[in-house]
C-alpha cells in the first residue's frame, strides 16, 4: 500500500514537472515567435514601401517611404509585444477577463503616469503626416545638426558629422530646421583688395558663374549679390547658388576653386590680413 502511494506521489510530481516544462517551452516558443514576427514584419514593411515607391503607386517620395516604413515597424513591434505578453499571461493561467481588467488598469496608469510617452507618440504621428522631416534628411534639432537615421513613434535618431547618435524624444523636438526641403543654397564669400575696381571684379565673377552649367548639382545660375561687407583687409562679395539638397558643401568647394583660378587669371588680388603700425618717437626735452 505504501509502495502504491509512493508511486502515485512520484507520478504526480513527474506530471507536475512535465506540465511546468511544457509551460516553459510554450513561453520560450512565444518569445521566439514574437522575435521572428518582428524581424519578418520589418522586412515585409521595407520591401512593401520600396516596391510602392518604385512603381509609384502611392505617389510618395523615397524619403517619405523610408519614414513610413520606420514608423510601421515601430507600431508592429509594439503590437506584437502586446499580443505576446497577453499570450504568456494566459499560459500562466491568468483568466481572459482578468487580462481585460489588467489592460484597462494599465491604460489608466499609462494615461496618468506616462503622459510624456503619449505626447511622444502623438508628436511622432504629426511629424510624419505633416512631413516635418524624414529618414535621410539633414536637420537641426535642439542645436544638434545631423542626418535622420530613424523615426519611430517615440523618438527620432540623428547621427551628427562626428558619427555620434543622438536619440531625441518626439515630444522634445520643438523647432526643426530642415536642410533637405526641395533645395538648399550654397553660399560663397570672396574677399578682394581695396585697390581693385569693384565693378570689374563683379563683372568677372558674373561671367564665371555663367560657366557653371556643367555642374549637375546646381539648379540655377549662381547669383552674385554684390558687396556684402567692408572688412579690415578686404571687400567681401557674396555669391549664392541654388543647388540640390545635400550638395551645398561640394558646390561651395567647387565654386571657390573656380573663383580662385579665374581671379588669378585676371590678375585680381585676393588679400591677406594686413596691419599698419605707426612708430611714435618721443621728443627729447
Amino acid at each position: 500500500m505504501e509502495n502504491l502511494q509512493e508511486l502515485l506521489g512520484l507520478e504526480s510530481i513527474m506530471q507536475t514537472g512535465a506540465n511546468i516544462g511544457i509551460k516553459l517551452l510554450q513561453i520560450v516558443g512565444t518569445f521566439v515567435l514574437c522575435w521572428l514576427l518582428i524581424r519578418i514584419s520589418n522586412g515585409v514593411a521595407q520591401k512593401f514601401f520600396q516596391k510602392q515607391t518604385q512603381k509609384q503607386r502611392l505617389a510618395m517620395t523615397e524619403r517619405k517611404a523610408n519614414t513610413l516604413s520606420s514608423i510601421s515597424s515601430s507600431v508592429l513591434k509594439y503590437v506584437i509585444y502586446f499580443i505576446g505578453l497577453f499570450t504568456i499571461l494566459n499560459l500562466l493561467g491568468v483568466d481572459s477577463k482578468s487580462l481585460l481588467v489588467i489592460a484597462s488598469a494599465g491604460s489608466v496608469a499609462i494615461g496618468l503616469g506616462a503622459q510624456s510617452v503619449v505626447t511622444d507618440m502623438l508628436e511622432g504621428f504629426f511629424i510624419f503626416f505633416e512631413d516635418h522631416y524624414a529618414v535621410g534628411d539633414i536637420v537641426t534639432i535642439q542645436n544638434i545638426t545631423g542626418t535622420v537615421e530613424g523615426v519611430s513613434l517615440r523618438y527620432t535618431k540623428i547621427r551628427d558629422p562626428q558619427g555620434r547618435i543622438h536619440i531625441i524624444p518626439n515630444g522634445s523636438v520643438g523647432i526643426v530646421t530642415n536642410l533637405c526641403n526641395d533645395f538648399i543654397n550654397a553660399i560663397v564669400n570672396v574677399g578682394i583688395a581695396y585697390d581693385e575696381n569693384i565693378d570689374r571684379v563683379l563683372s568677372i565673377l558674373e561671367d564665371e558663374m555663367k560657366q557653371t552649367v556643367d555642374i549637375d548639382s546646381i539648379l540655377e545660375t549662381p547669383v552674385v549679390l554684390g558687396v556684402m561687407g567692408l572688412e579690415d583687409s578686404a571687400v567681401s562679395i557674396r555669391i549664392v547658388a541654388k543647388c540640390k539638397i545635400k550638395t551645398n558643401f561640394a558646390v561651395e568647394t567647387e565654386l571657390r576653386k573656380r573663383i580662385k583660378n579665374r581671379l588669378d587669371k585676371e590678375g585680381v588680388e585676393i588679400p591677406f590680413p594686413q596691419r599698419t603700425v605707426h612708430i611714435v618717437q618721443q621728443k627729447e626735452a
